[in-house]
């Protein structure tokens, strides 16, 4: 300043000062410094506060008294744009005594501030002032006011003043910074205290679960075990499911859930297991809800992927819960991965037993091995070969579907062969399972025939409702009177297998004894067999071409009814003068008696053949 203030000028400045240092909020700042400076200095009519942001290199209006129009309030003005602008270059209080000096400074606007302006339909003061913002040598701001009367001007004193009060401005807004910076900073340093509280929170839940996971592992207690903790650490009800779907365990145990614990299950089970058993051969990994919110985890990895651990509970999981599930899969496949390894060591040695076994050479070893199997050398056994073919055209992973459900299959069958005779085994070998049933010498074909169908039935009805897209049949060997004769067992229920898959039966399991004289049928091939029963059936056939067969239906019953009239006519519904004159035309037809033993005979198998390629032949004949 040029000359000390006045006693007066000091009063008001330290009026002023008083004034914008009462506070340290920024936004308060920048009004009570245009406040006050218009209060204390009269000629001032109006005026603004702008401030420059290095960054878009422009000034910014942060506080605006004006008497009319705020147009000034959304102007962004470059450094030498009208009297504002050219005082924060000259970096020194300027004053703008006249209308014409305003205009000029306003002259020197962009075009589009400018045109604000127009539109604003502003009046131009009769003279203006403005002070810089002085901070370390650096324009930061603007004070700029306005006079519109024409009888009053802002005068050396006035000008004086308002250097004054710019350089209060400037400590004001330094201090009210530095009050911000310090409250940002301790804001940050709460922010980072609160995350190392929750981090270590995380660490020290990380560290209990690993620690209590790693005493049961080590424990050996096994997947339930670790189930259960998990169980109790969140406190819903979590299911481990293999890659099939099926439950391997739970907690608290799958009996003692409630119906909506269940209900979640099945829709866990009909949602997750979908990419496997629909064409893909691994599902989508990563944490995912199921359409009910529950949370579902993968375990294990491409390609040994293991199965899946839901957790029943629509609530979600916080970082250190969701954490703690993800390392206790980690575990569970470890468990998992080892269950493998046992189930298989234990199907490799069984399989050696098997395939030793069924080449009918039986060593002192080998009973010494049959022993340890708990197989009785002197008691009956039986086996049957199940097959598995695939039931979905359109899929081609047959064999990773195969693969992937192999141990519930040999579950599958354990419970529905091993439960009745519980000394037997199954053995998985490639796309089928061998079941080695034992039995007391005591007990009749008859009732282990009876049993075995029911048996039969309960597996492949079971493999069925599974929809794994697996066909199973079954082919039953004859009970063979100790260990020596079990390959001739085993090659028998290859041989029904074999009929099953190239001959139309309604079951899907065959016995060799029910198998009768159709096992002649293996020997041959099937153009064989098609033209066995055109040479003795083809004209019956070839006349019935396009009739609905009611004589090849009519002999069938009348020779499943061993040739009695009586019997036959009343199975068909029909006179028996119809039935005679229907014996007499196919006798006629195919030129044959059936009261010949050997033209009987002939017939009656190519009967049974046709019924069992019935397919294949009528397609011939629609060839013919």
């Amino acid at each position: 300043m040029k000359s000390d203030l006045s006693h007066g000028q000091l009063q008001m400045l330290i009026q002023v000062s008083n004034a914008i240092n009462s506070t340290l909020d920024l936004d308060v700042v920048f009004n009570t410094i245009m406040k006050e400076t218009l209060a204390v200095i009269e000629a001032a009519d109006e005026g603004f506060l702008f401030l420059y942001d290095p960054t878009d290199d422009y000034l910014v209006a942060k506080s605006v008294f004006l008497r009319d129009n705020d147009v000034l309030s959304v102007v962004r003005l470059k450094p030498g744009e009208s009297m504002t602008g050219i005082t924060f270059l000259r970096k020194t209080c300027t004053h703008f005594p006249d209308r014409d000096s305003v205009q000029r400074a306003a002259s020197t606007m962009s075009t589009s501030n400018q045109q604000r302006l127009r539109e604003a339909d502003p009046i131009f003061p009769t003279s203006a002032a403005s002070a810089p913002i002085m901070s370390n040598g650096e324009c930061i701001g603007v004070i700029t006011l306005d006079c519109f009367r024409p009888d009053a001007s802002f005068k050396p004193e006035d000008m004086q003043l308002l250097e004054a009060i710019s350089h209060q401005a400037a400590i004001a807004l330094e201090k009210a910074n530095l009050y911000r910076d310090k409250e940002k900073s301790v804001e940050l340093l709460e922010t980072l205290n609160t995350q190392m509280k929750k981090q270590n929170h995380l660490l020290n839940r990380s560290l209990e679960i690993h620690q209590s996971l790693a005493a049961l592992v080590l424990q050996g207690e096994g997947v339930s075990a670790i189930l259960d903790h998990v169980h109790h650490l969140m406190e819903q009800p979590i299911i481990l499911l293999d890659q099939m779907g099926e439950i391997l365990s739970s907690a608290p145990a799958f009996t003692e859930m409630e119906y909506q614990a269940k209900t979640k299950l099945e829709t866990i089970q009909h949602s997750i297991p979908s990419a496997l058993t629909h064409g893909a051969a691994y599902p989508p990994f990563g944490t995912r809800k199921t359409p009910n919110g529950c949370m579902v985890f993968p375990i294990g990895a491409k390609p040994n992927f293991l199965g899946y651990l839901a957790l029943l509970s629509e609530k979600p999981l916080d970082e250190v819960n969701m954490a703690a599930l993800e390392h206790v899969c980690t575990v569970i496949s470890f468990e998992l991965v080892k269950e493998q390894a046992v189930f298989e060591t234990e199907q490799n040695l069984r399989g050696q037993f098997i395939e030793q076994l069924f080449t009918g050479h039986i060593s002192s070893r080998l009973i010494e091995q049959a022993k340890h199997l708990h197989m009785d050398p002197h008691r009956s056994y039986q086996v049957l070969t199940i097959n598995f073919e695939n039931d979905r055209r359109e899929s081609t992973d047959f064999y990773d579907r195969l693969l992937a459900a192999r141990r519930n299959l040999i579950q599958i069958a354990t419970d529905s062969f091993l439960q009745t005779h519980p000394l037997g085994m199954i053995v998985a070998k490639q796309e089928q399972l061998v079941v080695l049933l034992s039995f007391a010498s005591h007990q009749s074909w008859k009732d282990i025939r009876s049993s075995m169908e029911d048996q039969c039935q309960r597996f492949t009805t079971a493999i069925c409702i599974k929809n794994w897209g697996l066909k199973a049949s079954i082919g039953i060997g004859g009970i063979k009177k100790g260990l020596k004769d079990v390959y001739q067992s085993s090659e028998e229920s290859i041989r029904c297998v074999t009929f099953l898959k190239n001959y139309k039966m309604e079951q899907p399991y065959l016995s060799y004894p029910e198998l009768g004289s159709k096992r002649l049928l293996l020997q041959n091939d099937a153009q064989d067999l098609l033209d066995y029963v055109l040479e003795f059936l083809g004209p019956l056939l070839r006349y019935e071409k396009s009739r609905k067969r009611e004589f090849l239906h009519t002999l069938t019953s009348f020779l499943d009814h061993s040739l009695k009239m009586k019997e036959t006519a009343s199975a068909l519904n029909i006179h028996l003068n119809t039935l005679i004159y229907r014996v007499k035309r196919m006798e006629e037809i195919l030129g044959i008696s059936l009261t010949n033993q050997k033209q009987f005979l002939d017939i009656s198998i190519a009967i049974q053949i046709y019924q069992l390629l019935e397919t294949e032949i009528e397609e011939r004949l629609t060839r013919e």
